[in-house]
């Protein structure tokens, strides 16, 4: 039955055993060039948060331009007081300021993307001929499972166990990987969570209803943060500020305590970011490795097994 089997399939053998020669070539840039798009994607990163602080900036001065057109106790003091005009001068110099901010962050976050296009398109014909390798491959082993399945030679049992080594020491990798990017991911929404809260004690009294002494943290960002250590518990821990400081930012906005002590944390957060961004790099570099040899492996076992078929099954 095995020697029908396996005169059947040998043409499909031989096909398939040619295709995966003929596109293995590819597996190696393909990993390579995964890991370069990954680095430009963590270099893109800072203009990406700068882009977004600029954008909070300038939500920060529109709401003061709004709140010095409508009628509260501070405007009428501001009244009273002749200063509602100088107020507004320098709210619409904020604004200018804010503005112009946003037009260069999003300039420089625009050369980052093209950047970012640069390695991306010219590796959508790798990437299209690395899943051509990985079908075919994967056929070529189906196959050969399904012919030998009642055969026992002991040099496809070896390569078969090296094979599951590595599966094995793999998997580990590719889900380390994928923890510390969801950690990433979390602390992404943390730090997003703090800008909009900053945004949101600006609109609203909500600071004012927060008891002396206490600190208003919005719980979207604990919930990210409590959820990333969960994930990872050897995220670095980062410590609370403990110092206020009453200083204008790049565009002349002052903050309430609070609002800064929001400004803070979000920049403490980027060491995690730092960190995790080293730990992904640092794990697909080994997951590359590792994957490049899985297929390597692969491709020898079937080749061994492609032999036996011919020299001992159909000799």
């Amino acid at each position: 039955m095995s020697k029908e089997r396996a005169q059947e399939s040998i043409n499909n053998i031989n096909d398939l055993s040619h295709a995966v020669a003929g596109v293995a070539h590819v597996e190696h840039p393909y990993f390579v060039n995964r890991l370069a798009i990954q680095k430009m994607k963590i270099e893109k990163e800072p203009s990406d948060t700068a882009f977004r602080e600029a954008e909070t900036k300038l939500g920060v001065w529109q709401t003061e331009a709004k709140n010095l057109e409508t009628w509260s106790w501070e405007w009428f003091v501001l009244k009273l007081t002749c200063g509602l005009e100088e107020e507004k001068k320098r709210t619409v110099k904020g604004i200018e300021k804010a503005t112009s901010l946003v037009e260069e962050t999003r300039g420089n976050l625009s050369i980052m993307e093209d950047k970012l296009r640069e390695l991306e398109e010219p590796n959508e014909k790798i990437e299209a001929d690395f899943r051509l390798l990985t079908n075919y491959r994967g056929d070529l082993t189906s196959l050969l499972d399904d012919v030998l399945q009642n055969e026992h030679f002991q040099s496809d049992k070896e390569l078969q166990s090296q094979v599951i080594d590595i599966e094995v020491s793999l998997e580990k990798v590719v889900d380390d990987d994928q923890k510390v990017k969801k950690v990433r991911e979390l602390i992404k929404i943390c730090d997003m969570a703090l800008l909009e809260a900053i945004l949101d004690l600006r609109q609203s009294s909500k600071e004012s209803s927060v008891g002396k002494g206490q600190v208003y943290f919005p719980e979207m960002a604990f919930d990210a943060l409590k959820e990333a250590r969960l994930l990872c518990p050897e995220l670095p821990s980062v410590e609370a500020p403990q110092e206020y400081k009453d200083e204008a930012d790049d565009t002349g906005a002052h903050y309430s305590p609070m609002q800064r002590y929001l400004w803070d944390v979000r920049k403490r957060l980027t060491s995690l970011l730092e960190w995790c961004d080293n730990k992904v790099l640092e794990l697909m570099e080994h997951e590359s490795q590792q994957f490049i040899a899985l297929g390597e492996k692969v491709d020898q076992w079937n080749m061994e097994r492609r032999r036996l078929i011919l020299d001992d099954i159909l000799e």
